[in-house]
């Protein structure tokens, strides 16, 4: 079936919205840090853990203001779809984070990480080259089923090779299979909503059966978060970056194409604009590395208490 590229229209608007999406993304990320650095090791099994999390008021807050570019991320899958959507949210949200660092932190930045910063917002250019086609699909047909099925299956694979890989290895070993698995829980995450999305503006019959997709991404992707700090207290925190980043872009990309029939007319572009993302990514490691290891940069941060000193 002949398909067209998305139109500047949508390109624009999505494209607007994923920006506002990675400023809250960014702000609630360095708020998360700030949280988590102050505390002892997290483990999931254990309720205190979880209680030490809900009470810290800036880890609540970090979580809000993620929660508020959920919306915003939702329209922007509305407008592009997913397999646009996920790069572009990966580039700007490390992007805006850099930006932040650096003003709230007063992080300095260094010359390569500078070049990958440059790189980094250079990527979105030749994605909206690469002609995404918008995403189609029909939630009650045996073609969305056998797709979704062919979705979870390397996703399951990837996940289950992780967690023999965390029963069997060393505690830097289990942190780096911790990030794969967040990002894959992140790039299920990103599938899912975009399910919601498009009951919502295709088949509003099954409006509750959307909202249920979205509930799941939800709960989905705060479970990646507390797997995500797992991993950066217990691995190489450059290394799980990468990892995780490297699962939850390319699954999300993949699911976009076989579940959403979203064609890429300019591969070239596209794959350009991704291979930026991975150097960006690259790059900035080292700077990343210092975000999450920096308990005293972190500690510039005010921790919103309800009685906070003002006085100069």
């Amino acid at each position: 079936m002949f398909q067209v590229a998305l139109s500047a229209f949508n390109l624009s608007l999505g494209l607007l919205f994923s920006i506002i999406s990675s400023v809250l993304f960014a702000l609630g990320i360095i708020l998360q840090k700030k949280a988590v650095m102050e505390m002892e090791e997290i483990k999931l099994s254990e309720i205190t853990s979880m209680t030490q999390l809900i009470k810290n008021k800036t880890w609540v807050l970090g979580i809000l203001l993620a929660l508020a570019g959920g919306p915003t991320y939702m329209l922007a899958q509305a407008f592009i779809g997913v397999t646009l959507t996920q790069p572009l949210m990966l580039a700007l949200q490390l992007a805006f984070t850099v930006v932040f660092a650096i003003i709230m932190l007063e992080e300095k930045i260094q010359r390569m990480e500078s070049l990958g910063f440059i790189i980094l917002i250079l990527s979105p250019i030749f994605l909206a080259l690469g002609q995404i086609t918008p995403p189609i699909m029909d939630f009650l047909s045996e073609q969305f089923t056998s797709s979704f099925l062919w979705f979870l299956i390397p996703a399951f694979i990837i996940s289950l090779f992780a967690v023999i890989v965390i029963k069997l290895g060393g505690e830097n070993t289990q942190g780096l299979m911790y990030a794969v698995i967040s990002g894959v829980i992140f790039a299920l995450g990103a599938i899912l909503a975009q399910v919601g999305v498009e009951i919502f503006k295709e088949q509003m019959e099954l409006f509750f059966i959307g909202l249920l997709f979205l509930l799941v991404m939800i709960i989905g992707n705060g479970l990646a978060t507390v797997v995500q700090q797992l991993a950066f207290q217990k691995g190489k925190i450059g290394i799980a970056i990468a990892l995780q980043s490297t699962a939850n872009l390319l699954l999300a990309i993949y699911g976009g194409i076989i579940i959403f029939n979203q064609l890429i007319l300019a591969p070239l572009f596209f794959i350009l604009g991704i291979s930026f993302i991975f150097l960006g990514n690259i790059l900035l490691i080292r700077f990343q590395t210092r975000l999450e290891k920096a308990e005293e940069i972190l500690d510039n941060i005010p921790s919103f208490d309800i009685e906070m000193d003002v006085e100069k």
